[in-house]
């Protein structure tokens, strides 16, 4: 399993560098008080998909408690980092983009969930939709049915029709900063028993463009090297 998802967060205080996201993700959480749309926006490697699974495990963790953190044990928890819980779907908006497959969404969106509170969508990249299949989305949010939570994804918000991002609670996602990169690559070093130079950590640091995803891939990859 590569670090990206070996080391993935698993719950909100494991997210790096977006404290205001997490702590209105958490106050909802205790209140169990959720939107029907989000929008999470900014640079890749930021954590949105990552903080929108989370979202959605703690919207259906069956022992949420009052930390507002998803349990991560129970099957609903687990179904979800398997991806392979059935009230969780997730897409991906650069492939699936045109009016017919938003159209299926729309018309699975309005059947009752098999098994959870909530039926949630989790649409990544979702700038790359077609016009057509924008106005199909916005309809779907406009009126969307009491069981269902959307979560779109995108790192250009700029491309968002306003009249979905309007009906949407945005949550911007700052690039994360050298400091934040550098402390969870040394938690992944010490975790796989490793001791990396810290000119080789600073390399990686630099050369991730503040994108966590490519650090984590680059440390594997120089472990790799050095086991070979």
């Amino acid at each position: 399993m590569s670090f990206y998802n070996k080391y993935r967060p698993a719950q909100f205080s494991q997210v790096f560098g977006q404290d205001q996201v997490i702590k209105i993700l958490k106050s909802q959480a205790k209140s169990g008080s959720y939107h029907h749309a989000y929008l999470f926006f900014g640079a890749s490697g930021s954590g949105k998909t990552t903080t929108a699974r989370i979202l959605a495990m703690t919207i259906n963790c069956v022992n949420l408690d009052g930390t507002g953190e998803p349990c991560g044990k129970c099957p609903s928890c687990q179904a979800i980092r398997n991806h392979s819980h059935w009230d969780v779907i997730e897409v991906d908006g650069a492939r699936f983009r045109g009016i017919d497959d938003i159209k299926e969404l729309t018309f699975r969106a309005y059947l009752a969930p098999f098994n959870s509170n909530k039926k949630i969508y989790i649409i990544d990249e979702v700038h790359a939709l077609t016009n057509d299949a924008f106005n199909c989305l916005l309809r779907l949010i406009e009126e969307p049915p009491p069981h269902l939570v959307v979560i779109l994804c995108t790192t250009e918000f700029a491309r968002i029709p306003e009249t979905v991002s309007s009906r949407c609670q945005l949550f911007p996602f700052t690039k994360l900063t050298a400091d934040d990169i550098r402390h969870k690559l040394e938690l992944i070093a010490q975790s796989e028993g490793i001791t990396p130079d810290p000119k080789h950590i600073q390399f990686i640091v630099e050369s991730s463009g503040g994108n966590m995803r490519s650090a984590e891939n680059i440390l594997e990859q120089v472990c790799q090297a050095k086991g070979g």
